[in-house]
């Protein structure tokens, strides 16, 4: 499921690039490198002005592009006034960690604002270092709206942006473009979003923290973090989001290729999902995840699944990446896939090392804690909202699927792909499936009125408790007669293949199938079945047992 996001961030490194105003020859009053104040007003200041003084302030953005300025300058905009031009500042701000650069305003009234009607950016600010930007309005615009670019191929950094506003436009509303982690040491804290596609996007960056932020009502999500090294997002508020229609889904937190990146103390809800699009949670670990953390954070009534783990199926794996302290209530609302989890792996064996642990769960009916995930994920010490302990597999009792012959939910009739509501989790055209009114027309349940289907390379999987020693897994097994013979399941225990596949001996009937033994350390052990036929062609299975 790639997202079109991360080409639209990556495509608009080279326009940016190419979108630089040249400086010009005009520079302000001549002086010592003290530092000093220039004034900005559209309504009141002219472009012939000394711009030292709020009583002959410059008039135009574009007059900033051709100045130069000093570690320590101020470029102040009048307050409550307006500017509707694109503006590209390039190579103007270089600062000291004692002397650092501050745009901002000047005067009472409403913050300035800045917009523009035709243009991918409202403003560029390219090459700057220790530069402090604030009090600002941005938007609306007709692409993006402050971007923060590397044009000359040096790092830059040391940049904060703080108490901006981001509003009405189609594209994200503070952007910081790099792809060759140039960027370092950024801070964007106390801004707001809304309207726009999301509130904040980075597309590579060291050292990032983005502090006490809220977007409402965005296009796409609150907030877009691609490769960074070593990051945070704290204490921020995303209301509301996904009210575009992105055919790849949207969600509040999107997160790839990053490494060392903690999520803590943030609120995501009332994530929306549009039409037939996917997705629509609270974050999206996309792909290439390592360590990444989310902690003390609050998810709640978003459409989507609460948190997802996505495998592009190109061999990019999280790793290490860890839920943890986080409270989880109401989610899974309009779900399309995956349905009936809080967090959902959308595939196994490509989440190395993680852990879910310690999280609380407000659990709709039908919609469970955690789906099946491989081994090496640590998932300990979960529970309900009354206290009651979650886990994937009870080890008291006999060693037994839970929902053998795939009764939940009951369909009544017809077929469900990847159902909500079961101990089993579907992955690809796998599901239910009655023999009443269904396309699928299988033989006579022999246990129940409902079977399990796979389709193509689909797969269902359940983690059963299994005290030490040798097993077999035991089903009852058919093909789709109208599809005839040649699809047969593969099992795998522990991400491990087991024997030779197995194939239905009828399209009529059910008959028993017995997989080759297998031998187990005591412990919650991951049973799966895998089509063995990628093409259309359909195995239908039940009443599930374990043999010793």
């Amino acid at each position: 499921m790639p997202k079109t996001i991360l080409l639209t961030l990556l495509f608009t490194a080279l326009s940016c690039a190419r979108c630089e105003s040249s400086p010009g020859t005009e520079t302000p009053p001549p002086g010592d490198t003290t530092p000093k104040n220039y004034y900005l007003s559209s309504s009141a200041g002219s472009d012939s002005n000394s711009g030292l003084s709020p009583d002959s302030p410059w008039k135009s953005l574009d007059r900033v592009a051709r100045g130069s300025f000093n570690p320590g300058d101020s470029i102040l905009l009048r307050a409550g006034d307006a500017w509707t031009e694109s503006a590209v500042w390039t190579s103007k701000f270089s600062g000291t960690e004692e002397l650092p650069v501050v745009v901002s305003s000047y005067g009472t009234g409403s913050r300035p604002s800045l917009s523009a009607y035709s243009g991918s950016v409202v403003l560029t600010v390219n090459n700057s270092d220790y530069l402090v930007f604030e009090n600002i309005e941005v938007g609306p615009g007709a692409g993006y709206g402050v971007v923060f670019g590397i044009t000359d191929k040096k790092p830059h950094g040391n940049i904060t942006v703080r108490n901006v506003k981001v509003r009405d436009m189609p594209l994200a509303g503070i952007f910081f473009n790099d792809q060759e982690y140039l960027n370092h040491d950024i801070t964007v804290s106390h801004c707001t979003g809304d309207h726009v596609e999301m509130l904040f996007a980075i597309s590579s960056g060291e050292r990032v923290r983005i502090a006490d932020c809220e977007a409402t009502e965005c296009v796409y999500g609150g907030f877009s973090i691609i490769s960074v090294r070593d990051g945070v997002l704290e204490r921020c508020k995303v209301f509301r989001c996904g009210t575009g229609n992105y055919p790849n889904g949207a969600c509040g937190i999107f997160l790839g290729i990053n490494d060392g990146f903690v999520i803590r103390s943030t609120e995501v809800a009332y994530q929306k999902r549009q039409g037939d699009n996917p997705d629509g949670e609270a974050i999206d670990f996309e792909r290439d995840n390592k360590n990444v953390t989310v902690t003390d954070c609050y998810l709640h009534d978003n459409d989507g699944c609460a948190v997802m783990f996505f495998d592009n199926m190109k061999g990019l794996m999280n790793e290490g990446c860890v839920i943890e302290n986080t409270r989880f209530a109401n989610n899974s609302l309009n779900v399309l896939s995956p349905r009936g989890f809080e967090i959902h792996f959308t595939e196994l064996a490509c989440n190395n090392d993680g852990a879910i642990r310690n999280n609380t769960f407000d659990l709709n009916p039908g919609v469970r804690f955690l789906t099946t995930v491989d081994p090496s994920v640590t998932v300990s010490g979960n529970k309900a909202a009354d206290g009651t302990p979650l886990e994937l597999a009870s080890a008291s009792g006999a060693a037994t699927f839970e929902d053998a012959g795939f009764e939940a939910p009951a369909l009544g009739s017809g077929y469900d792909y990847r159902p909500a509501g079961t101990a089993w989790t579907f992955r690809g055209n796998a599901g239910i499936t009655t023999s009443v009114e269904s396309a699928f027309t299988p033989p006579a349940a022999p246990e129940g009125a409902q079977t399990a289907f796979v389709q193509g390379a689909a797969s269902l999987s359940q983690c059963v408790y299994l005290a030490a020693g040798s097993y077999k897994v035991a089903f009852s097994a058919a093909y789709r007669d109208s599809s005839g013979a040649g699809q047969g399941v593969d099992l795998y225990v522990n991400g491990v293949k087991t024997g030779d596949t197995l194939y239905p001996a009828s399209g009529t009937s059910f008959s028993d199938c017995e997989s080759a033994s297998f031998t187990v350390e005591a412990g919650v052990c991951l049973i799966e079945l895998r089509g063995s036929f990628p093409g259309d062609k359909t195995a239908f299975l039940d009443s599930f047992r374990i043999i010793q």
